[in-house]
């Protein structure tokens, strides 16, 4: 066979690997570890339990909800080209295939410290800032050709696909003495393409394989992580000093590739996370003692601040375009960061039209009560609505009870207590083919009843009565649907009801999302990965009250248990923690492992891990705030990418999910009024808030100020100090950096410059000692801020210099009353914000226009309406 690139390495002494003692071989699943001894990444402490005879194979995946379920695979596969076959493996020595070939490699591995950088020193300090180029005396180039001809991308991408895939392939398995057929497993197409999917496991193969000397040997795993530094090394992106660029430091790609090039070198990393999770397995192993080397050590040298690999940029491009006309959502594309390229790998077939959405909000699942219908499980269906009788709802929550829902086989629906029956809560999206909404009545048609009862019964059975039983369970449900009365008699008590979803929720046994895209997805046989990107593009996630729902879920009564139901049955949402202990070992001597974060950060999950974090925050991240963060960051990170159709409706969910009582937002006779008694609830406000100019502003007097939407505002707005502004009836009262109150123009002044405003820069000098202050200007697209009338005043308050960020640093204020004495004898001016500017100290000159002002106290306090 003339292009066959890879024969069957067998290895010495070991028996052929067959198909089924290959799946033996294949490690089981790991699950949660939630009471189990902590096992710390420094640990040299064997796992119980474990015998030293043979290594224990165990993955470092996802765990499935089912042990007796094969394990979830480590990465999303996909295909590459095979861009090598003129240039086959030939099995000979590893290291010198280049030389065998006429290559010349340029660089090597110093292996001066653990935790330096493959091929540069920097004192073993981890997280150093890293980039292959000249500063660091790692000048291109990389690779050359013996006979001096040029190298280009092509042919550096085919070249390294040969010695990096497979030639590591095989030399790995090699010395874990694996049998692979690598041909077999891995070409496709007739050997004219490259599926990852063998990846999946190989890990644990490689240890599965090893001999009872091998696993956690000091000696062995250097020679596999000899390898491993190899790999990254020459995976780095080769950069050259961008002779173009105006400081002359901007750096620049050496190679152009295409798409298929490029997605060579992101192969050949997997397959080094592949040999990262193999070495993790080690340092599980009873023997393993190596001192001063752990698994922080192996995921550094994936993971240091600044790293590249050849050819992203251009992948990161080509699927960017590629999504999009695909038809992702623009805020999907926006939101996510590296993962983009594994997103572009998955099927969706139930996207919906986004068109009109923008970079941050997506509008696909706005909804309109006027025309809004209620779904069939079937298009073609017409089956018969069942409704729940609005005296059922208001009598329990008459009497301060949550009602719940029970169904019965024949699809009846009878109104019980919470306090009575256990109870599943529902949190599902309105539009699309999900439709689960109606603003009508109370009720659903039946064959989304009966789809509903399956969910519900598959849920408890599985989780919570341990049984496979499809009888009626003592269970009932709770969905807004169903529950909220709809009826405009019973408005009193839609108030009511609104005001217990926070309870609703964090009282539930479980909550069960309900999403059509999610639930043709088989969870079983998905990476985090995948789940967590299908999560994040899900129409649920992009929706404001699924933000109350699955956060006051999470956590409930210190466990998870909000579910997603999938394809294959609802499945458990976990959050990944660090302090969860790494290791757990049943009764049957299978090994699980809890994921811990050096092996999210090979299994590319850590990203998508923060990214729920961030979507689907807990109770306490939004009401125990980290060190330096307001809650109005919190919000802002929660909020940013989801939206409602009813914008009244934002201050009483994000109040809920604070803990906050909402009885004054709730009875609010509008939307500014809620947001107005929404900022009054919350108190200290950051002082950044006013400084924001693009956002809207409520146009109630005193809040003229505030914003009317926290997500409108840039995150900078929420960094920073941010608790020495108190909101209260009177106005948002603030000390701000500096305050000039200035002298009026005199009206030859105006008429000479013809002028209704302020000009769009000028200077400001102290009126009696004729001291500069600095210049305030504005862009030509900003709002012009008014002169005032000749009885009228003005004055000027500064932020601090030290904020930074593109927001303005200057407002203008128009005095509404002068000073006076409050609680503390300190004065206080009143005034309203009317315009804003950009300041600097030491800009102005002769040229510029002078407006006269006095300095007012530095530690000037006002009071802004």
């Amino acid at each position: 066979m003339g292009n066959r690139i890879c024969g069957r390495i067998k290895a010495s002494g070991s028996a052929e690997i067959t198909d089924e003692s290959r799946q033996a071989q294949v490690s089981a699943t790991s699950t949660t570890a939630a009471s189990t001894e902590h096992r710390t990444p420094n640990s040299d402490a064997p796992l119980p339990g474990i015998p030293l005879a043979k290594p224990v194979p165990m993955t470092l995946t996802m765990p499935q909800s089912n042990p007796s379920l094969p394990p979830r695979p480590e990465f999303i596969p996909f295909t590459v080209t095979n861009l090598c076959s003129s240039l086959p493996w030939d099995e000979l020595d590893y290291m010198t295939f280049p030389e065998r070939h006429g290559w010349v490699v340029h660089h090597q591995d110093k292996q001066c410290h653990d935790l330096c950088p493959p091929g540069y020193c920097n004192g073993g300090l981890a997280q150093t800032l890293y980039k292959f180029d000249v500063a660091d005396g790692l000048a291109p180039p990389m690779l050359s050709r013996a006979d001096g001809s040029s190298v280009s991308g092509t042919s550096k991408a085919a070249f390294l696909q040969a010695w990096l895939f497979f030639g590591t392939l095989h030399e790995v398995s090699r010395l874990c003495g694996l049998s692979i057929d690598v041909e077999a497993e891995f070409l496709i197409d007739g050997g004219r393409a490259i599926s990852t999917a063998a990846l999946n496991g190989l890990a644990g193969r490689w240890f599965a394989s090893l001999d009872h000397t091998s696993a956690g040997d000091k000696a062995f795993m250097q020679k596999i992580f000899t390898i491993y530094r190899h790999l990254a090394l020459l995976l780095n992106e080769e950069l050259i000093r961008d002779s173009g660029s105006k400081s002359g430091r901007k750096m620049a790609p050496v190679f152009t590739y295409t798409p298929e090039e490029a997605r060579v070198f992101f192969l050949i990393d997997v397959l080094l996370r592949t040999i990262g999770l193999h070495l993790v397995l080690h340092c599980y192993s009873p023997a393993f003692s190596y001192v001063g080397w752990n698994r922080n050590v192996i995921t550094q040298n994936v993971d240091w601040i600044g790293r590249r690999i050849e050819g992203y940029e251009t992948l990161e491009d080509y699927v960017n375009t590629q999504l999009e006309e695909r038809g992702w959502c623009p805020s999907e594309l926006q939101l996510m960061g590296d993962e983009l390229v594994f997103a572009s790998f998955l099927d969706r077939p139930r996207i919906r039209d986004h068109s009109n959405c923008g970079d941050t909000v997506c509008s696909a699942y706005q909804t309109d009560e006027a025309t809004y219908k209620t779904v069939h499980v079937d298009e073609t269906c017409d089956c018969d609505f069942v409704c729940v009788f609005t005296d059922d709802l208001t009598q329990a929550l008459d009497e301060d009870k949550i009602p719940a829902i029970l169904i019965s086989e024949d699809l009846g629906l009878e109104v019980v207590d919470t306090v009575s029956y256990p109870y599943i809560a529902l949190s599902h999206v309105l539009v699309g083919a999900d439709g689960l909404g109606n603003p009508f009545q109370n009720a659903l048609p039946k064959c989304q009843l009966r789809r509903l009862r399956a969910y519900i019964v598959g849920l408890y059975n599985t989780y919570y009565r341990g049984t496979d039983s499809t009888s009626s369970p003592a269970v009932a449900f709770w969905m807004d649907t169903l529950c909220v009365p709809v009826d405009e008699e019973a408005k009193a008590f839609r108030k009511k009801a609104i005001q217990l979803l926070g309870k609703t929720y964090h009282e539930a046994t479980a909550v069960l999302v309900l999403d059509r895209e999610l639930e043709i997805v088989n969870a079983a046989s998905a990476p985090f990965l995948e789940i967590g990107l299908r999560i994040l593009c899900s129409g649920w996630v992009k929706r404001l009250w699924t933000l109350q729902e699955a956060t006051l879920a999470s956590e409930a009564h210190g466990e998870e248990k909000i579910y997603f139901q999938m394809g294959d049955g609802p499945l458990l949402y976990q959050k990944y923690d660090r302090d969860r202990p790494a290791v757990h070992v049943v009764p049957n001597d299978t090994a699980f492992s809890e994921v811990a974060a050096d092996e999210r950060t090979l299994l590319y999950d850590d990203g998508v891990m923060l990214l729920l974090g961030e979507q689907l925050p807990s109770v306490r991240a939004m009401r125990v705030m980290r060190e330096g963060w307001s809650p109005f960051r919190a919000i802002y990170s929660a909020t940013e990418h989801r939206t409602t159709s009813k914008a009244e409706d934002v201050p009483l969910c994000v109040a809920s999910l604070l803990g906050l009582d909402i009885t004054t937002i709730v009875h609010a006779p509008d939307g500014e009024h809620r947001l107005k008694a929404f900022y009054l609830l919350m108190r200290v406000i950051p002082h950044s808030v006013l400084w924001v100019e693009d956002a809207a502003k409520l146009s109630i007097v005193p809040f003229r100020w505030a914003p009317s939407s926290v997500a409108a505002c840039p995150l900078s707005a929420f960094l920073g100090k941010w608790d020495n502004d108190i909101c209260d009836e009177e106005g948002l009262h603030t000390r701000p950096y500096s305050s000039f109150m200035l002298e009026d123009i005199a009206a030859d002044d105006r008429q000479d410059r013809d002028a209704s405003s302020f000009p769009s820069r000028f200077r400001l000098v102290d009126a009696g000692t004729g001291a500069h202050y600095g210049a305030l200007w504005h862009s030509k697209d900003r709002r012009a801020v008014p002169l005032p009338g000749p009885d009228r005043t003005i004055a000027i308050i500064m932020r601090s210099p030290e904020r930074g960020g593109k927001m303005p640093n200057a407002a203008f204020i128009l005095v509404t009353r002068d000073s006076t004495g409050i609680d503390d004898g300190e004065a206080e001016w009143t005034g309203t914000i009317i315009g804003y500017r950009y300041f600097d100290p030491e800009a102005g000159g002769p040229e510029d226009t002078v407006v006269y002002c006095a300095p007012m106290s530095e530690s000037q306090r006002w009071c802004i309406t």
